[in-house]
């Protein structure tokens, strides 16, 4: 998963990116960079806040950002990425994998092609290149069409900036007006904060053109919209709003459903920061258990799910229990999901610890079964612990009292809707 941004005919779009990637931070935490007009660069590891400071200024009115946790490819290697091709010069930025990357990389460099990373991102500037036609727009237009995903992408080039999303909608993308030109962005959260107008959401299978003369927008597939259930579930901000509408009433709703069908009983609700703070307030109003901060978050070590090594030792310390609060109580845990299941094993055994009398442990979305190949981490299937053990197994592994999964049809009545993905919940995958 990574953040994605772009700014058109904006004074200092240095300044622009800076804020837009900083609203997407939590979409990637590995690496930053940007490309501004003139394709002059500053990619750097690192948080937006180290990377894109007042001393790398770079002056423009024009570029792309992105803000990377990687999928695909060397975690080393940065965004945007950039190619000469007989069409002109472009810079790419991608959020999303393409399923059969590996494949298309092949057959390209058995064609002669050469790739100087091992980002699946770099298939778009060989089909660029590739394209039959001289015309730099047609040939990003025939490339679009030749991926079916997973994709929400930005391109520069010298004359014009261009967003799209691939025709089954897997990630999100939105563009807004901002000071006479235009801003682009995975989160509609980060163009409110930086005050933009008229955000809208990019079509699937829709490319957006942003040029000296206005906008333009020009379907290239047919739409099919799978929107990934795990952005509503985890990925995005609280504040963001997607096809089906807003992630926290969306999470609020998952936590309300899930003690509807589980009846779980217990002196007081404790929700895991930050995303599993949405469903816990909905499932303390549906079950009138109240509310209590019985863990607390250290905001200065990242999203555990995102980073990429020692996971115990970075729960221990991104989250401290309040014994105070959860002595002798019989506690209940609600988390967005479980994934691999350390993360929810440490959290038991340090609630344990601090003196609570019961552990129950409710995650407000369906067990994770199957790896995603769209572009979020779920791993391959034998580290899933969901697809490797039954509720009684994964209980007793955690160390919990009682263990509830929101179910799938919980989960699209919540969300409101079902054209979504649902592959890592169902093994029912898009593409």
């Amino acid at each position: 998963m990574c953040g994605i941004a772009g700014v058109w005919n904006v004074d200092d779009s240095y300044n622009i990116l800076h804020d837009i990637l900083l609203g997407l931070q939590h979409r990637g935490q590995e690496s930053t960079g940007i490309v501004i007009e003139g394709f002059k660069f500053l990619k750097m590891q690192g948080l937006v806040s180290q990377v894109l400071t007042k001393e790398n200024y770079i002056n423009g009115r024009s570029g792309i950002g992105h803000v990377r946790y990687s999928t695909f490819g060397e975690n080393s290697e940065i965004q945007p990425l950039m190619g000469l091709t007989s069409k002109g010069k472009f810079a790419i930025a991608h959020n999303g994998n393409i399923p059969d990357a590996k494949i298309r990389m092949k057959s390209l460099v058995e064609k002669g092609a050469v790739f100087n990373t091992t980002i699946d991102s770099e298939v778009f500037l060989h089909y660029i290149s590739l394209a039959p036609y001289s015309d730099p727009k047609l040939s990003i237009q025939w490339s679009l069409s030749r991926i079916p995903g997973a994709y929400s992408i930005v391109i520069l080039t010298d004359s014009m900036l261009i967003a799209a999303r691939d025709s089954y909608g897997f990630r999100p993308l939105f563009y807004g007006k901002f000071k006479g030109g235009f801003v682009v962005s995975s989160e509609d959260s980060a163009l409110t904060a930086l005050g933009a107008k008229e955000i809208t959401e990019i079509v699937p299978g829709e490319m957006v053109i942003f040029s000296d003369m206005g906008l333009d927008k020009v379907k290239f597939a047919t739409t099919k919209m799978r929107f990934c259930a795990f952005e509503y579930i985890y990925f995005s901000r609280p504040d963001s709003n997607f096809y089906y509408g807003n992630v926290h009433k969306a999470r609020f709703k998952m936590g309300g459903i899930l003690y509807r069908e589980s009846q779980m009983t217990g002196d007081i609700v404790i929700p895991i920061l930050d995303s599993g703070f949405s469903g816990a307030l909905g499932f303390s109003l549906a079950s009138k258990i109240p509310i209590e901060l019985g863990l607390m978050r250290n905001r200065y070590l990242g999203r555990s799910f995102i980073m990429p090594e020692n996971r115990e030792e970075i729960i221990k310390r991104k989250l401290i229990p309040i014994p105070q609060v959860v002595k002798n109580k019989e506690v209940i845990v609600i988390d967005d999901s479980i994934v691999r299941g350390t993360t929810m094993k440490q959290i038991v055994k340090m609630l344990r610890e601090s003196g609570a009398k019961k552990v129950k442990v409710g995650i407000h979305s369906p067990p994770v079964i199957g790896p995603c190949p769209y572009g979020i981490d779920t791993s391959r299937k034998n580290e899933l612990i969901a697809n490797q053990k039954e509720i009684e197994e994964i209980i007793k592994e955690i160390n919990a009292d009682e263990l509830y999964y929101l179910s799938i049809d919980g989960l699209k009545e919540a969300i409101g809707g079902d054209k979504l993905c649902l592959g890592c919940l169902n093994l029912n995958y898009p593409i």
